[in-house]
């Protein structure tokens, strides 16, 4: 007897590959944050229609409205720590949010 494929929610697929989208990271880093395996969430990209936005560009190609002075660098670089660490503890949040309502299902 095989195994039958794991069957995930309507609303997990959604919220999946919104995520994948909506957060510009790589599939395989969003697939092994939510665990699920690479194939999968890229099977919901592509039938969502959302794969081309995930193919690699070239490393040497500059972003567009990419700062360009040492000065905007710099500024950016303090935004994005600053956002990083507001997502850090929205994840943080979260996770304790999911352990909290899996220990209420039991």
């Amino acid at each position: 007897m095989g195994t039958r494929p794991k069957q995930y929610a309507s609303t997990f697929v959604a919220r999946a590959v919104r995520l994948c989208d909506e957060s510009g990271r790589p599939i395989t880093e969003v697939a092994r944050d939510l665990g699920v395996e690479y194939g999968t969430l890229y099977g919901w990209m592509r039938k969502a229609g959302k794969t081309k936005r995930h193919a690699a560009s070239p490393p040497s190609a500059p972003s567009a409205g990419a700062p360009q002075t040492p000065e905007a660098m710099r500024a950016e670089i303090e935004r994005l720590q600053r956002k990083l660490k507001e997502t850090e503890k929205q994840l943080e949040f979260a996770k304790k949010a999911a352990a909290f309502f899996a220990q209420q299902g039991e």
